[in-house]
This record gives C-alpha cells, sequence and structure tokens, in this order.
C-alpha cells in the first residue's frame, strides 16, 4: 500500500532481504541486538538526498559518509599504486590523484567509460565496504546508521543495508535545485545518465520521501519510516 507522501515500498524486488535477514535492535531470532539498523539514501541528482540524510542524522541515526570515506581511500598508497599500474595518467608526478583526469577515463560517455568505471569500483568498493563494516561494529547504543552513498544502487550496496529510501523530486524541482549549483540541465542530464533510472531505484526501494517545495515536511516523513521500522521489528519480535 503506497501512502500519499511516503509509505512502506513493500520490501524490494531483488531478493536482497532473504539475503540480509532483519537486523536492528531486534534480529531474526527476536533477541535484541547492538547492530543498528541500516538505511541507505537514494534518489535522483539533485533530488534532496542531503537534505534527507541530514534529517535521519537529527532523529538520531549516525552517519556514513561514503563519499568522504572514498575520498581518504584516494589518498592511501596502496589504492592509488593500484590506479597507477591501470591509468598511469591519472596519478601525478607527487604520488597524488588527478582527479580531473580519472574522471575523464571513467566517465567517459562510451562503453569503454563504463567499463573503467566498473574497474575502479571494484578496487574502491570492496575496501569501502570492509570500513563501513568496521564502522558499524564501532557504533555504540544507536538504532539506526544512514548510508550517504548516491551510488548505492550502482555498486550493489542495496545489499549491504536494511531498507533503502527513495527521495523523490520532480524534474522541474531537480533542475531548478540543479541551476541554483550553477550547473546547466546538460551537466544534470550528463550526470543522471550515468546513474541507474530513476523508476529502477524507485521500485526497488522499501520507503519514498516526496522531496518538493511545496511537498510535506521532510522531517514528518523521516520520522514516519523509523516509526515504521520499529514497529516491524517489534511484531517480528512477537513471533
Amino acid at each position: 500500500m503506497r501512502f500519499a507522501y511516503f509509505y512502506d515500498n513493500g520490501g524490494a524486488s531483488d531478493g536482497r532481504r532473504a539475503s540480509i535477514g532483519w537486523t536492528g535492535f531486534y534480529g531474526m531470532t527476536g533477541q535484541r541486538t547492538e547492530r543498528p539498523t541500516t538505511l541507505g539514501v537514494v534518489g535522483g541528482v539533485a533530488s534532496g538526498k542531503s537534505f534527507a540524510t541530514a534529517e535521519f542524522v537529527a532523529q538520531g541515526a549516525a552517519k556514513f559518509d561514503a563519499d568522504l570515506e572514498v575520498c581518504a581511500l584516494y589518498e592511501d598508497s596502496s589504492v592509488l599504486e593500484t590506479i597507477r599500474r591501470r591509468w598511469p595518467s591519472a596519478v601525478k608526478e607527487d604520488g597524488k590523484l588527478n582527479r580531473q583526469k580519472l574522471a575523464r577515463i571513467v566517465f567517459a560517455p562510451n562503453e569503454k567509460g563504463r567499463n573503467e568505471l566498473a574497474t575502479l569500483n571494484s578496487i574502491v568498493h570492496p575496501l569501502l565496504f570492509e570500513i563501513f563494516e568496521r564502522w558499524l561494529k564501532g557504533l555504540c547504543g544507536k538504532e539506526f546508521a544512514v548510508v550517504d552513498a548516491p551510488l548505492l544502487f550502482e555498486v550493489g550496496w542495496q545489499k549491504r543495508v536494511d531498507y533503502v529510501v527513495f527521495v523523490d523530486a520532480d524534474y522541474e524541482t531537480r533542475l531548478k535545485r540543479a541551476l541554483d549549483r550553477g550547473w546547466s540541465p546538460e551537466e544534470l542530464a550528463f550526470r543522471e545518465a550515468r546513474q541507474f533510472p530513476l523508476d529502477v531505484k524507485k521500485n526497488q526501494s522499501d520507503f519514498i520521501i516526496e522531496s518538493r517545495r511545496d511537498g510535506p515536511a521532510v522531517s514528518v516523513q523521516v520520522a514516519s519510516i523509523l516509526s515504521q521500522i520499529r514497529e516491524k521489528q517489534y511484531l517480528m519480535s512477537q513471533r
């Protein structure tokens, strides 16, 4: 059943629930566990993902910033050496990453670019997941953890979290926000072309947040999502 503004999407259709089970403060056995319930936030470019993530944090969730951790990995000597062997021009003479050259390689608008991006992801994301797991284990007393990873579906991380939240905004709203950032319509189109289709992400998400300027307050929607998850976990604990 879809609610007017935010709803449980009935569980994703990609089978990941069966593989990871139900976690959080009540696990598969109904026993209390210290592992936080994890939520991945996705959506279109300029849809309001960062704002929604910040609201989850404001309501008590811990935040894992995937982009920030990737930046740190790009300063790791072993990662840089792997990149240098694959793409020599992407590492400067001083040993630092040449982000512009690497971006031109992996975001080239052709099949070769897509293959190079897949290779880069295969280098970075296994390491990123190890960091994420260590981070999760280090959390103490947190009920929820939100993952800020814009390319969650593109790198398969929808299988690593308990729930996926899609932040939905129509094209006009996203374009207005993109223009406010100084982007052109072409830049918005280019960035979105590098991601999974929005309808695919939306259909495979568990909850949807409406992020329109004239829509309901995101804080109210976030509170509802957390409440629904708590209710589900409680009911499972009573089985």
